[in-house]
């Protein structure tokens, strides 16, 4: 089933970014090879939209985006954002409402000069490969939330961008449908070879999509590996946190986390000296919960249910996961938690970190 691209045809796209904003210096550098998907993560704020607006030409940068061999910026070349082939798919479908959804999908065809027929039978191939075959009359209104996703994801890749750039593309979608898209997507840049871009609050979606990740703080990458190894070691709260462990933050005395007027037990991971300040790592599974007595007294702030088990976030940031059977406290009362072979790092200021390269290979 034809679809338009012809195979082989992934592009590598190198990076060096710098975007003044007005809390900080956004600067990044990375190439993604062929074909391939870098994510991109990091808390509000960080600078993952603007490393895409940047890519898509929509943002003011210094510095170089090369695509193979053809540069797209630099302070010599800007070329404009619809002259790039640099797609930008956002949390909303933002389907053309006035069209059918298959002259959605006949758009970006008919841009590049396909004939109407060719353009035609691009987007029914489309159709079928997201299994909306009977829909190609209606107009994106008729659609649900999940459809009209799939059919935007449909319409970029049917234009055959050099690049796809997806900011957060599934969070607007309901817990259903969301999985669906997920396998779609990564289906769909495989099978086209499409090199990519993801911005994301999901680790999930990178173990599906991506083979590298780059964790941005504050402007500046304070971590770049793979979604593997960001899960199983993550070096900064926010990706620990995004791996499920749970995080509390403190100042390490030499023997242990200091919180408040509390004491924690670790081990120490990395290089840290006393005084610094330090956050503590630790799976749910390995945090005690007590009416009576532990480590550090906390107010519970969330309860939550995963695969059956209940899950207790308390206020200082342990999080304790109960076996089946137990009751939790309820939310607002105070319990002490215990975490058992927590794992101590130092919380070094993102501002002290120096741009990081994002290549093919692993870092030795």
């Amino acid at each position: 089933m034809a679809t338009g691209r012809d195979p082989m045809t992934g592009r590598t796209l190198r990076a060096q970014i710098t975007v003044d904003r007005p809390s900080f210096v956004l600067s990044a550098q990375f190439d993604v090879p062929a074909g391939d998907c870098l994510a991109i993560l990091g808390p509000n704020g960080a600078g993952k939209s603007t490393i895409l607006g940047a890519l898509a030409g929509l943002v003011t940068m210094t510095g170089e985006i090369r695509i193979d061999d053809r540069i797209v910026d630099d302070g010599a070349t800007h070329v404009p954002p619809e002259h790039r082939r640099i797609a930008l798919l956002e949390q909303k479908p933002r389907l053309f409402p006035h069209l059918s959804v298959r002259e959605n999908l006949a758009f970006g065809p008919r841009s590049q000069g396909r004939s109407r027929r060719e353009a035609r039978a691009i987007a029914d191939a489309w159709l079928e490969r997201i299994e909306l075959p009977d829909v190609g009359g209606w107009r994106p209104t008729r659609l649900s939330g999940g459809q009209q996703q799939r059919v935007a994801i449909a319409r970029a890749l049917a234009a055959e961008p050099d690049v796809l750039l997806l900011d957060e593309p599934f969070a607007a979608l309901d817990a259903e449908s969301a999985p669906t898209i997920r396998r779609m997507l990564a289906d769909e840049l495989a099978r086209t070879e499409t090199t990519s871009v993801l911005v994301t609050h999901e680790l999930s979606d990178a173990w599906q999509a991506a083979s590298r990740c780059l964790v941005l703080d504050a402007g500046t990458v304070v971590e770049q590996t793979t979604p593997a190894a960001l899960t199983a070691s993550p070096r900064h709260p926010f990706t620990a946190a995004l791996a499920g462990y749970s995080v509390v933050h403190g100042t390490w005395d030499g023997g242990a986390l200091v919180v408040g007027d509390d004491v924690l037990l670790g081990i120490v991971d990395g290089d840290i000296a006393p005084g610094d300040a330090a956050f503590g790592i630790v799976v749910p599974q390995d945090v005690t919960l007590s009416a009576t007595s532990g480590a550090i007294r906390s107010r519970v702030r969330a309860l939550s249910v995963h695969s059956g088990r209940v899950r207790v976030e308390s206020e200082a940031g342990l999080v304790a996961e109960l076996p089946e059977g137990t009751a939790p406290p309820a939310a607002g009362e105070r319990a002490w938690f215990t975490p058992v072979g927590m794992r101590v790092r130092a919380a070094r200021a993102a501002s002290t970190r120096s741009p990081v390269l994002v290549a093919a290979d692993p870092p030795e």
